[in-house]
């Protein structure tokens, strides 16, 4: 009973973050983008799946595309409620500043531990991420370093069975480690709202509404992002 209401109060208070910040971003957002995804799902064993996405993503208040990209990804269950995952990404980006100007290809891998508890109606996440991206086809002294991030992230869902759906509330920080080949460390805090409703037979659609504010040096900019995503899953151990 007391852990459920742990859950409850850190789900409300995420909720009212959440809420908070977007009553400020509202004042000073440069920008709205658009996030959209579809998934597949593959559980191979009970304890090891897979999953390929494609993803589609706007910005200038989704009115250009800014990048699409594939990910593949595998999770595997090492305890009860604990996997490490691992997953690729190969981004094709619209560079559409400065002199030079077209799509440019990049390459990001992530490695991940996450953690999920439930408890009734309530569900508790928390994942660790490293991640790393380059561009492909320039080396170093042309310019190209390998963008990192160590990523924390907290999250509190809750089920309105009524209506079959699910809420889930994210926080997420990402931190820069130090680099002697950057010039100014980037940090980004993410907060995240996600409505899931699943059907039988046909899968899982997500409506997603985020905000992130990031800061490189004394440079903040914030922006928001609405998002759709759908995800099918195949379960071969059934």
């Amino acid at each position: 009973m007391k852990t459920e209401m742990l859950l409850q109060s850190s789900f409300r208070l995420i909720l009212m973050l959440l809420l908070v910040v977007n009553s400020v971003d509202a004042q000073i957002s440069n920008d709205l983008e658009g996030w959209s995804a579809v998934e597949l799902n593959l559980k191979a064993t009970k304890k090891l799946s897979f999953s390929v996405a494609e993803h589609l993503r706007f910005r200038n208040d989704i009115s250009t595309v800014k990048n699409y990209f594939t990910q593949i990804k595998v999770n595997y269950e090492i305890l009860k409620n604990l996997e490490l995952g691992a997953g690729v990404r190969y981004i094709t980006k619209n560079d559409d500043v400065g002199g030079q100007q077209g799509y440019d290809p990049f390459f990001r891998y992530q490695f991940d531990a996450a953690y999920r508890h439930k408890i009734e109606k309530l569900g508790l996440f928390f994942r660790l991420r490293y991640q790393n991206k380059n561009q492909l086809g320039r080396s170093e002294s042309e310019g190209d370093v390998a963008k990192e991030f160590i990523r924390t992230r907290f999250g509190v869902g809750y089920k309105i069975k009524p209506l079959k759906l699910t809420l889930r509330v994210f926080a997420e920080h990402f931190n820069q480690p130090t680099n002697s080949k950057i010039e100014q460390n980037e940090t980004r805090m993410r907060y995240t709202l996600k409505l899931n409703r699943r059907f039988k037979k046909i899968g899982a659609f997500t409506v997603f509404y985020g905000i992130q504010n990031n800061s490189v040096g004394d440079v903040k900019t914030k922006k928001s992002f609405l998002g759709l995503k759908y995800a099918y899953k195949i379960d071969f151990t059934k």
